[in-house]
């Protein structure tokens, strides 16, 4: 009876976690909105410094969709593809408290989750039936190639320089990328392709050109979808960009450091505490200046390069150059250990 008791308070705090990291993501949100507002009114344009404040308001009113909707698919996807993002949270380290939840997921089984995710979400405005949402949803399509396969690419490229420098344990699990040896200076071209994976997968988090806000729907796209499935799918956004940023901060994340303060705390508990802030804290301040940043260099080497869809052919070209990078290193490496 005491397991059962324990093992059911685990559950909860392990939800209750899950809540806060929600709830951070919000924060981050709020604060990158409000920073973006007094950026854009000192050059003469008005933007809501309140944009959580209409995804709330929207949960309280009636649901209210196209005529020609699915309606069911329409109600109740924007809920699966949320819960869909769970399993990413709990895979990365330092999402909770609990060493079942601290386990380092397959990187593998994340894409597998984000793909679900955000097929859902696609479904789910593709349901709604009309002109607009058909446009919002490819929008979304073209958003997730562009985030999608450089991800793709930065993780089976750091697998391979893994796998290349003989480090034990599976490559493509999260547990292995906290030796961080791909961002060390010995290793410098590794080091370059894995800086410019980070700029290339943080430049394409899907974002509103209005206010550079990550909520879908922020710019009154869709009006006459109402209710809590659209604040579902707004949530929905704020949390898959916040996961985003969570899982490329993790690559920088100083682990000795942090797993360090275990020795400092006589109460494991308390060691686990601190380094939960610190892992989210970092991750909130990456999302808040660090992706901003990216935004806005991406935004003018796109006005410097003056050809058709520069921005796809500049994340074309950053990631085959990121990929040869860390690959070059891995095959350096291996030849090295070979000679020898």
């Amino acid at each position: 009876m005491q397991r059962i008791l324990f093992n059911i308070l685990g559950h909860f705090s392990s939800w209750v976690l899950m809540l806060v990291t929600l709830m951070i993501a919000l924060f981050a949100e709020t604060i990158h909105t409000y920073f973006s507002g007094r950026s854009l009114s000192r050059r003469g344009m008005i933007v809501s410094l309140l944009p959580l404040r209409d995804i709330f308001k929207s949960m309280t009113i009636p649901i209210s969709l196209p005529e020609a909707s699915v309606i069911r698919l329409s109600i109740y996807l924007p809920c699966f593809a949320l819960a869909a993002l769970i399993p990413i949270a709990a895979s990365i380290p330092f999402f909770s408290f609990l060493p079942i939840m601290d386990n380092g997921g397959d990187l593998i089984q994340i894409l597998q989750f984000a793909a679900l995710s955000e097929t859902l979400a696609i479904l789910a405005i593709f349901s709604l039936g009309t002109t607009d949402a058909q446009i919002t949803a490819n929008r979304m399509i073209r958003e997730l190639v562009k985030l999608i396969i450089p991800m793709i690419a930065a993780f089976i490229s750091i697998a391979f320089y893994y796998s290349a420098n003989g480090t034990q344990g599976d490559p493509f699990s999260l547990n292995v990328f906290t030796t961080a040896l791909h961002m060390s200076p010995s290793a410098p071209f590794s080091l370059a392709g894995t800086l410019i994976f980070t700029f290339v997968i943080f430049s394409q988090i899907p974002h509103s050109n209005a206010g550079s806000g990550c909520s879908l729907l922020e710019n009154c796209e869709l009006p006459d979808f109402n209710g809590a499935p659209r604040s579902m799918l707004q949530l929905w956004s704020i949390f898959r960009a916040f996961l985003a940023v969570a899982l490329v901060t993790h690559i920088f994340f100083p682990w000795g450091y942090f797993k360090g303060l275990n020795a400092g705390f006589s109460i494991s508990w308390w060691a686990q505490s601190a380094n939960f802030a610190a892992f989210w804290t970092m991750v909130l301040v990456t999302r808040v200046f660090g992706v901003t940043l990216c935004w806005k260099v991406m935004e003018l080497l796109e006005k410097m390069l003056p050809i058709k869809n520069s921005r796809a052919w500049l994340c074309i070209i950053l990631t085959t150059v990121a990929t040869l990078l860390v690959v070059y290193e891995g095959i350096k490496i291996s030849m090295e250990v070979a000679a020898f």
